[in-house]
């Protein structure tokens, strides 16, 4: 298993049996408060900051991208104020001890795929910080919508 694999693994209620159901190409639980506060973003929402965040030359860390739900799963540092981004319409807060099903990081599975920093430059597991997202959330205009 990777490096990113084992680090997301700790989030899990076990990281040897999220591994290894990773390991056999399935999802596998991982828990919200344990290692990151997690955030739902509807899918044209979060794409207008991926770009806000991209136009303003800010670290994007890791997140989960569905198909099928039509959403992106963010992942932020824990201690920071989550609230403020909750409070955006398409933006929904996950409360400690919720799960996220999750693939293992590089494979597209249960209609869900990793968007994971470049690994070369070494910060893979560096979340984007939650103020940076509400900022570029309350000036973001998803696609069509003028």
């Amino acid at each position: 298993m990777t490096a990113v694999s084992r680090w997301l693994s700790r989030a899990s209620y076990d990281p040897a049996t999220t591994l290894a159901l990773w390991a056999a190409g399935e999802t596998a639980p991982l828990l919200v408060g344990r290692e990151w506060r997690l955030v739902r973003i509807d899918f044209a929402l979060a794409a207008a900051a991926v770009t806000g965040l991209r136009s303003r030359r800010r670290h994007i860390g890791p997140y989960l991208m569905g198909g099928a739900e039509h959403a992106m799963w963010w992942l932020l540092p824990l201690g920071e104020d989550v609230g403020s981004v909750a409070g955006i319409p398409g933006v929904t807060s996950y409360p400690k001890g919720s799960e996220l099903f999750a693939p293992p990081p590089g494979k597209y599975l249960g209609d869900r795929v990793w968007v994971l920093p470049d690994p070369a430059e070494g910060q893979w597991a560096t979340l984007t910080a939650a103020a940076e997202l509400r900022e570029v959330l309350g000036t973001a205009r998803p696609a069509g919508t003028g």
